[in-house]
């Protein structure tokens, strides 16, 4: 009995979950959490909310998946909440495979909505904004009522050093992730001009970094630049004791905001309206070309064929500095997401304008429905 939250994407969308979580942390519950990231699971395991964490390898295939689904049917959970962004049908089937008595979740339409139907589910329409707006709604239609914030074990902070600037030029290598990543030549851009005005710098390597590492190999013998290599809990520690912190629109930059480090995001073919980080952040994309990420699609593909101009040329190291240096010059406000807004879903634009949300009205109808579900045993 209890609740599932399906944390399946990777550690950025797992803090975007944070009105879901802190919401069952206010009602003084716990919750079980499945994830397929082994970042992610680390993640999970330090949360004092969480009371069971059951992990696959996204990349051992189908029966890892089908493994723990047969596991967690066994505990029969009251609900499984699906959060933002869960636009593969697949994340659906394993839901369904599950088993809860309720599946919530959003509305995407296709062969993710067809699946849904055969559970008795708690269905939100999604608006745009920021993801963790998504999943605040989300969470306020099962009757959670959490901040929307991203939150991060107590035991990850540490105390700030002046000076000291954080890089981290990586991302997840999965479905072409790493095509939106800035250049790492840019990066070691960044660290010269930083070096050179005696601030220290900390390069964060990565599992998907050896490459990157090749190219930072020169700043080795530097007694001013550090790298560092570790777990996600030791690398948030090192990464608390930064004043600033650069790097791409990846989970690594959402961690550094959400522990109140000052953080430059580089953005090119996504959109910072869905997500820039919360917390003090400061965006960089100076391209003309309009953000292009479908939710929906499987890999990352630049929509005008133009070879991701937006961060390999627009995105110069003087506008990443000129950040860097602002951020450094004193403080920056906390991000404050958007509520709704354009968004891109299986190749069509949409609007919150014509996708509109379910009504308070239907809201509070689910919550009913969904409580006297479980208050039932149904």
């Amino acid at each position: 009995m209890g609740t599932l939250l399906l944390m399946l994407p990777g550690l950025g969308d797992a803090l975007a979950t944070g009105p879901i979580l802190d919401g069952i942390q206010r009602r003084g519950e716990k919750v079980d959490v499945l994830t397929m990231l082994a970042a992610v699971a680390e993640y999970a395991r330090a949360l004092p909310m969480v009371d069971h964490v059951e992990h696959f390898d996204l990349h051992a295939g189908r029966s890892g998946a089908l493994g723990a689904a047969q596991r967690l049917r066994r505990r029969r959970y009251d609900v499984s909440i699906l959060p933002f962004p869960a636009t593969r049908w697949e994340y659906h089937a394993l839901a369904i495979a599950i088993g809860a008595k309720r599946l919530v979740t959003h509305e995407y339409g296709g062969t993710a909505q067809f699946l849904d139907g055969l559970s008795r589910h708690t269905i939100v329409k999604l608006r745009g904004g920021h993801r963790a707006a998504e999943n605040a709604r989300l969470a306020r239609a099962i009757g959670l009522e959490g901040s929307t914030a991203y939150l991060v074990p107590d035991s990850w902070r540490s105390r700030p050093r002046n000076g000291l600037l954080g890089i981290h030029s990586g991302t997840m290598r999965y479905k072409g992730n790493e095509v939106r990543r800035w250049p790492v030549e840019r990066f070691a851009e960044l660290v010269d001009r930083n070096v050179a005005v005696n601030r220290s710098v900390r390069i964060f390597i990565g599992p998907h970094e050896a490459e990157d590492e090749l190219v930072f190999a020169r700043f080795r013998e530097n007694p001013t630049v550090e790298f560092i290599r570790t777990d996600l809990a030791g690398a948030a520690r090192a990464l608390s004791e930064c004043e600033v912190f650069a790097a791409n629109d990846a989970g690594f930059a959402h961690l550094a905001s959400g522990l109140g480090v000052k953080t430059v995001v580089l953005f090119g073919m996504t959109d910072p309206r869905r997500l820039q980080p919360l917390g003090p952040s400061i965006v960089v994309r100076p391209t003309s070309c309009p953000p292009c990420h479908d939710e929906g699609l499987r890999t990352f593909d630049c929509v005008l064929n133009i070879g991701y101009r937006c961060m390999r040329d627009d995105l110069t190291t003087d506008a990443a500095q000129a950040a860097v240096e602002r951020a450094f010059a004193g403080p920056v406000n906390d991000f404050m997401p958007a509520e709704s807004g354009p968004f891109r879903l299986y190749g069509r634009a949409r609007d919150a304008a014509i996708e509109l949300a379910t009504t308070e009205a239907d809201n509070a109808s689910q919550r009913s429905a969904l409580h006297s579900d479980i208050a039932s045993g149904s």
